[in-house]
């Protein structure tokens, strides 16, 4: 249990490190195809017309799709890899302990035999941590990439998850650490996360300032605004709601309902708008392809709140 509680302190302490004098600024959704990366990108491009530096992050590694709404290629790859133990027969004293501290069961030990590794391992470390022989040695398994790339004041970071594997949250994790450690120049950082409450979307969301839940106002959208409003309450992250599609018919009575349940605001309302879609077809931002659509000054707008209240 202490090596449980020392592992997991471990991994919170990762999570939380930020550069404290660059403010971070989280995209997030419970649904899906609700614009939410639509909303990050034209978000920080605004900025970039202010003349601010930005570091825009696609947290959402199973999916990253920000490099196409910007019509850029993704550049400087590095690899992220996971831990995968490696049992010295000679060292180990067959104690069970690396077998027993193992949450995903994928250590197997026969009788009179030293463990095996026969399960999907997510590379946590516990089973060396908790070896009293030093007995389990480190080799690697990769799980990702993360890419880096730049177009005037706008840097783009973005995280790959390799298809068929689960440790989605160590690309997360990888991504943010490359972010801090290279964009200590930036004014600020937009945080595009996926969409939903699982772990790649608290490790994308945990040290940020604040965060905008994108939704519409369908029984879908509110239902799972719900879900990431409360996920924001739980890791005491200020939230606000940016309603996307907003004059679509739909539940607005169950959508303030949810507001004033969670103490927020609605912080901007974005219409339906045929240029918006023109935009996205074409991989241009909208508040640069089209400034005078309404979306667009809609989202400059708050923009300029957020470079008001964050960016000195």
């Amino acid at each position: 249990m202490l090596m449980e509680k020392r592992l997991e302190a471990c991994i919170l302490k990762a999570i939380h490190k930020r550069p404290v004098e660059v403010p971070v600024i989280a995209v997030t959704g419970g649904k899906g195809g609700v614009g939410k990366s639509t909303v990050a990108v034209n978000i920080s491009e605004a900025l970039v017309q202010m003349g601010y530096r930005v570091a825009l992050v696609d947290a959402d590694v199973d999916a990253p799709d920000d490099h196409i709404l910007l019509n850029i290629t993704l550049k400087c790859p590095l690899d992220v890899a996971v831990t995968l133990p490696v049992i010295n027969d000679e060292k180990c004293t067959k104690c069970r302990k690396c077998v027993d501290i193992c949450r995903r069961h994928a250590l197997f030990q026969p009788r009179d035999g030293s463990p095996i590794l026969i399960g999907e391992c997510n590379g946590c470390e516990a089973c060396i941590l908790v070896c009293p022989a030093d007995a389990i040695e480190r080799s690697k398994r990769m799980v990702g990439k993360t890419y880096k790339n730049g177009t005037n004041n706008l840097t783009l970071f973005t995280g790959e998850l390799i298809p068929g594997v689960e440790e989605s949250s160590f690309v997360v994790n990888a991504l943010k650490a490359r972010v801090f450690d290279e964009a200590k120049d930036s004014d600020i950082i937009i945080i595009d996360t996926s969409p939903g409450t699982h772990c790649n979307v608290i490790n994308a969301l945990k040290g940020s300032c604040e965060a905008f839940a994108v939704t519409e106002p369908t029984p879908l959208g509110i239902h799972d605004l719900k879900r990431i409003l409360n996920l924001l309450q739980v890791l005491h992250i200020k939230a606000d709601v940016i309603l996307n599609r907003s004059d679509l018919p739909g539940v607005r009575g169950q959508l303030e309902s949810v507001i004033k349940a969670y103490n927020t605001k609605v912080s901007v309302e974005i219409p339906m708008d045929d240029l918006l879609v023109k935009s996205y077809v074409e991989g241009v931002p909208v508040v640069r392809m089209y400034p005078e659509a309404e979306s667009s000054k809609r989202i400059s707008r708050l923009s300029k709140e957020i470079a008001a209240k964050y960016i000195k």
